[in-house]
């Protein structure tokens, strides 16, 4: 069974050019659980896979019902 890690997180909705949907501040922000792997994020009711080589313009993880590209920051990790 893999671990699981709990960290608080801001997350951007990225747009084409490369800026936040909304700028200036983090569009999501709260505890995001990752696989130990850190390949997959579960905030809310999203499930972020990691975007290998990077995403669409500085994207790290894109939603893997929607296809939204998100940047997603860790920041404390929570035990």
């Amino acid at each position: 069974m893999s671990r699981k890690l709990k960290f608080v997180t801001a997350i951007s909705q990225m747009t084409e050019n490369g800026a936040s949907i909304y700028g200036g501040f983090n569009h999501f922000r709260g505890e995001a659980i990752f696989t130990s792997t850190l390949n997959t994020c579960y905030f809310e009711d999203k499930t972020l896979v990691k975007v290998k080589g990077g995403g669409l313009n500085g994207s790290n993880y894109k939603c893997s019902s929607t296809g939204e590209f998100y940047r997603v920051m860790k920041f404390d990790r929570l035990f």
